[in-house]
């Protein structure tokens, strides 16, 4: 915002106390923005937002490269321990979000990706939620962008607020990885979400940047400052809070408003209570949504009761079936040129901002993720691990409208440190972050606190599922074959495995125990050094772009030389099982997909909400947020939980016009 426009008119907890809304919205992330700007368009309503985070929207925060880079102090990003997972060690996961108007848009690789028509199609086949399948939810993905670079496909929105393009990565290595691909069987494709693109594939994807080569958050596209003070006499954004429970009437059947209080006070605690005229939307997020139920007596009886909280409604399905993607980063070391290491040098990050703020390009106009691979590891041969695009039977692997075909496995590629703060800042690293985008592996989320402001108990789903075990194996075989097949394709440099299965585990836990060391002040043990969190966190961080880093010693040097020539003697077709899960033990991270706590299902038993988005059981109160999906898309989330709160939207205009009409 230029320095002499209006500001924006946040609300604080005074400026709303007592008084009465058409709609509160509880969460103004991702999904909270869409629905308040979608409902507030009409002018008889009045809206009220309630979230945790503030506007805070400088310049520098709109970067997006360095946005994504969570770590940066002025990014609003908050993180959560998970409970120790024992499949990966007994370590917990860490998992980030940003509490923010805009959410987790605002931190994000800014990628929009929908997911393939199959998934949406097996929401309705295997859940029965026909009134979701894809010819259902398409109009409101289209609804929801304007696609720059695809101007003429009858597939994609041109007139929405959501506007994304392609990248425009300049790396040499891009058009390796294109011919790795074609070698191991996949097509090449440039738009994802085409529902008539391949099921499985070399995608480049489209990223929410605008046209002067700005993040565009769910807060710009759809909450910005000209509209909240276009509509500021029936919008309100009150910021700076979190709501502390539902208000509900004697009956326990009706939710009439929202008790809420500052996120961080300051003297008295007092609450305040804003009141609901029509209904009130939960769209709070994953973790948060379902804490927020439990907290007003709506859930499982055990937690509720074991917080001493009154049982308001039992639903058992509140918190339960916790999804998300998660991955293991496999890495070659290239040239630095190739890679965004490049602005680690004091030269390379003021150069790179210089080219960014004169002319809107360099590497930081750009998401770190230019493309992914998409592929399913039932249709990947055991022996070659090359992709087959029909069965024995002579079924089709490629028709992206089957659920068969959905896609259990994502590669993207970025030319970064996939692992984070363990590995030598000296190394010029490219990712292949294999990632499980289907997995069986099922968490919870669970009260630990009667305190609304105390992060719930997050029990994260990694591989407890033998399934799954199975299908992040056999990915990171194929990534591996898929790196091979990298350095086969003319690349005009070494592009040596570096960190990968078969590796010295010796020298990795040794990289973890230093960064614990790092950290705590003191020595660990190998044993305690794959308890540190390793982090998905695809830019350089704060340390890479303050100068240059210290040059490895000789010793370091020999350290990664021993180890990449172990790798080397043991490439994908002999690594063994044994190694991949210990390297996968070590590594793996969350994508930061969380989704389905709160699931979409025909009945209360086995989920929490209807196929309107009504909370079961319970009157006036909806969610509209990615905790009510059935099953986690084979996407990146942002488009799938936009397309959620504009179908919300859709019905509550659609259903408060039906009572009006009677």
């Amino acid at each position: 915002m230029w320095p002499f426009s209006p500001s924006y008119p946040e609300r604080r907890p005074e400026d709303v106390d007592g008084r009465t809304f058409d709609y509160i919205v509880v969460g103004g992330g991702c999904g909270g923005c869409v629905l308040a700007s979608r409902l507030s368009e009409d002018p008889s309503v009045s809206v009220l937002v309630l979230e945790k985070g503030r506007v805070k929207d400088p310049w520098y925060s709109r970067i997006p490269l360095l946005s994504q880079n969570y770590e940066f102090p002025w990014m609003q990003a908050v993180s959560r321990f998970t409970q120790p997972i024992t499949e990966l060690g007994g370590r917990p996961m860490k998992v980030w979000a940003a509490e923010a108007v805009g959410g987790t848009t605002r931190i994000n690789g800014m990628l929009l990706t929908r997911g393939v028509p199959g998934g949406y199609n097996e929401w309705a086949q295997s859940f029965g939620l026909d009134d979701w399948a894809w010819d259902k939810v398409e109009p409101f993905f289209k609804r929801s962008e304007k696609a720059v670079s695809h101007p003429d496909s009858p597939h994609r929105g041109h007139s929405g607020p959501m506007e994304n393009r392609q990248t425009r990565w300049r790396f040499s290595s891009l058009p390796y990885y294109e011919k790795a691909a074609r070698a191991v069987g996949l097509p090449v494709e440039r738009d994802l979400n085409d529902p008539n693109a391949s099921a499985q594939g070399y995608f480049l994807l489209d990223q929410t940047v605008d046209s002067k080569s700005r993040r565009l958050s769910a807060y710009h596209a759809w909450l910005n400052a000209r509209i909240a003070i276009e509509r500021r006499d029936r919008l309100s954004v009150c910021t700076g809070v979190v709501a502390s429970k539902l208000k509900i009437d004697q009956k326990g059947k009706q939710v009439t408003g929202v008790h809420l209080r500052y996120a961080r006070p300051s003297g008295e605690d007092k609450e305040y209570l804003v009141k609901a005229r029509r209904e009130v939307i939960i769209c709070s997020g994953t973790v948060c949504t379902p804490q927020l139920l439990m907290l007003s007596g709506i859930g499982p009886k055990k937690q509720i009761d074991g917080k001493g909280i009154p049982l308001v409604h039992e639903l058992p399905a509140v918190g339960q079936n916790l999804t998300d993607h998660y991955a293991v980063p496999i890495m070659q070391e290239l040239p630095l040129k190739d890679t965004l290491h490049q602005i680690r040098t004091l030269w390379g990050i003021l150069w790179h901002l210089f080219l960014y703020l004169i002319f809107g390009k360099g590497f930081l106009a750009d998401s770190s993720t230019p493309a992914s691979i998409f592929l399913r590891t039932s249709a990947v041969d055991d022996e070659t691990m090359t992709v087959q695009s029909t069965t024995q039977n002579g079924i089709s692997t490629m028709d992206a409208s089957q659920p068969h075909n959905i896609p259990d496995i994502e590669v993207m590629l970025f030319a970064v440190n996939g692992i984070g703060d363990p590995i030598p800042k000296d190394l010029s690293l490219s990712t292949l972050f294999t990632t499980l985008v289907q997995p069986f592996s099922r968490g919870r989320i669970e009260l630990a606190s009667t305190n609304p402001r105390a992060h719930p108990r997050i029990r994260y789903p990694a591989l407890s599922d033998p399934r799954d075990v199975a299908a992040l194996r056999k990915a990171a075989r194929f990534a591996m074959r898929l790196a091979d097949e990298f350095v086969a394709s003319g690349y005009p440099h070494p592009a040596p495995l570096t960190f990968a299965p078969g590796m010295d585990l010796d020298y990795l836990d040794s990289l973890y125990d230093q960064d614990k060391a790092n950290k705590v002040g003191v020595r660990g043990t190998a044993a305690v050094a794959i308890a540190v969190q390793p982090e998905y966190n695809p830019t350089p961080d704060v340390s890479d772009v303050i100068g240059r880093p210290d040059k490895p010693s000789s010793q370091e040097k020999a350290a990664v030389e021993k180890q990449q020539a172990k790798v080397a003697k043991t490439d994908w077709r002999t690594v063994t099982d044994e190694q991949i899960d210990e390297y996968i033990k070590r590594v793996c991270v969350s994508s930061l997909h969380l989704t389905s706590s709160c699931s979409m299902s025909l009945g209360p038993k086995d989920g929490v909400v209807d196929q309107r988005l009504r909370v079961h059981g319970i009157r006036n109160l909806r969610i509209a947020d990615a905790s009510v999906f059935p099953k986690i898309p084979s996407a990146h989330t942002m488009a799938p939980t936009v397309m959620v709160a504009e179908r919300c939207a859709d019905l509550l205009k659609s259903e408060w016009q039906e009572r009006k009409g009677k």
